[in-house]
């Protein structure tokens, strides 16, 4: 419940909708398990709040709807991202690299935790599990981009490999991966690089390469 509140602060929800993102499928009497779970949050949030008096930060009103309010005294990395990515974003904007990839690769060590991971089979969280790795999916790609920019190969290259572990079919990623090894004079690596990622694409996924690969491709076989 507190998870679930924390991702929707000051949303405000009837009994059957946090029954049901709660106890998907029960038949029970919601409200009662509602009631019981909450006193035991409230409990858990402030120990020593009297038995009467509301809790800071469960709320509800009179159409019998609940939410939560932070009060300005929580923190969450949810929240925290959100910030580094708006950051990022407005660096960008202004044209400061050097800001930009730091917002960056702060943004991506808190994508890099996972989400919710003892979670990961709650069908509740699915939505913002996939919103989350979405981002993290365009956060690597900008950084990616920034480093090339800027010349930072061993970095470009680390971030290219990681994208590559979360999506073997990154066509971006993978060019980028060549490109820095002909940079430094590997030929033999850029060709291996190449030639596993098209074969990987014929095999896994029974597509032929794009014509941007096929002119990297000659463009790597001229430069032995």
């Amino acid at each position: 419940m507190l998870k679930w509140f924390l991702l929707n602060p000051g949303q405000r929800f009837k009994v059957t909708e946090l029954s049901e993102v709660l106890w998907p499928g029960c038949r029970r009497d919601p409200a009662n398990k509602l009631h019981v779970t909450q006193h035991a949050l409230r409990h858990a949030l402030e120990p020593e709040l009297p038995g009467r008096r509301p809790s800071t930060f469960i709320r509800s009103d009179s159409q019998g709807r609940y939410w939560f309010d932070p009060c300005d005294r929580w923190w969450t990395d949810v929240d925290e991202a959100e910030r580094l990515s708006a950051s990022a974003h407005a660096a960008q904007e202004k044209g400061d690299t050097t800001a930009a990839i730091t917002s960056y690769e702060r943004l991506i060590e808190h994508y890099s935790r996972g989400f919710l991971p003892e979670d990961v089979y709650e069908d509740a969280f699915t939505p913002f599990r996939t919103a989350h790795d979405l981002r993290y999916e365009e956060a690597l790609s900008r950084l990616l981009r920034l480093y090339r920019e800027t010349g930072r190969r061993y970095e470009a290259l680390r971030c290219a490999m990681g994208i590559l572990d979360r999506d073997p079919y990154s066509e971006e990623a993978v060019t980028s991966v060549v490109e820095v090894h002909l940079e430094q004079g590997g030929v033999m690596g850029a060709i291996s690089e190449l030639e596993r990622f098209i074969r990987t694409l014929e095999e896994d996924l029974g597509t032929t390469p794009s014509r941007e690969l096929l002119a990297l491709r000659e463009r790597v076989r001229h430069a032995r």
